[in-house]
């Protein structure tokens, strides 16, 4: 898996040839460090001022899609012009796009259930946050010792077993974060797909991304012909061919791609 700097000559020649491009990035754990609690992820100002910049320049279109909610990811970055995707993608906003999943807000009433079982359950775990995003719930744990972390994961597999069962909600997993969402054949991957056809102008796709749920937006970025970066040290189990450390690798990306329309 070549890290992406070290490439950079011939990424930088294959993304100066297509006439637009469309640069995606995961929030938590890419564009900023992942934190003890979400909301005191913030960009930093480098980072802000590049990816103003970028969403100036007529060769990109810029979006954020993450697992956060729609209105606290575009609270938290709050550049217009940028495309913000929340809830892996079931909502999106900007660019002339607004859309909902037509099916994620009939959840939501299931998924108050859920989380008012969830702090009732995890109610004694120090540290412990339970998200209800209105379409999607994540339960956060960074902040709880690791001991607890079986019986966070066990609280909540058993919480969402009936919805589970019954084929309504499925649980997925990132970094020290388990999550119940609708049982939807939606995800990051289907988000970047309707984002890209919303173009219109078939540009070249780039995803930056750290964590599982990244995963299908790596597939289907590369199966476009696209570019797909992995943020962490280099590892097997992941689609992505490319790969920088960290979020502040991706901040220096950020600012050599502001210099690509002078390359």
């Amino acid at each position: 898996m070549p890290h992406l700097l070290n490439v950079w000559p011939s990424v930088s020649r294959r993304l100066a040839s297509a006439s637009r491009v469309l640069l995606l990035f995961d929030y938590d754990g890419t564009l900023t460090p992942i934190v003890a609690r979400p909301e005191i992820a913030t960009l930093s100002e480098e980072t802000r001022r590049s990816l103003t910049t970028l969403a100036g320049m007529d060769k990109f279109v810029v979006g954020v899609v993450s697992g956060r909610g729609l209105s606290d990811l575009e609270a938290l970055v709050a550049i217009p012009g940028l495309v913000y995707a929340g809830n892996h993608g079931l909502e999106i906003s900007g660019a002339g796009m607004d859309f909902i999943h037509q099916d994620a807000p009939s959840f939501e009433a299931t998924l108050v259930e859920i989380a008012k079982s969830l702090e009732r359950g995890l109610g004694g775990v120090p540290g412990i946050l339970v998200d209800n995003k209105r379409l999607t719930i994540t339960v956060h744990f960074r902040s709880t010792p690791d001991s607890y972390a079986s019986q966070v994961d066990s609280m909540v597999v058993a919480t969402a077993a009936p919805y589970v069962d019954s084929g309504t909600m499925r649980i997925t997993r990132g970094k020290k974060v388990v999550e119940v969402r609708p049982n939807l054949d939606w995800g990051k991957g289907q988000a970047i797909e309707k984002i890209r056809e919303d173009c219109r102008d078939n540009p070249y796709p780039v995803f930056f991304g750290d964590d599982q749920t990244d995963e299908d937006g790596f597939t289907v970025v590369q199966d476009a012909g696209g570019l797909a970066v992995f943020i962490g040290p280099p590892r097997q189990n992941t689609k992505a061919l490319h790969q920088l450390e960290s979020p502040a690798e991706v901040q220096q990306t950020l600012e050599l791609l502001t210099c690509l329309d002078q390359a």
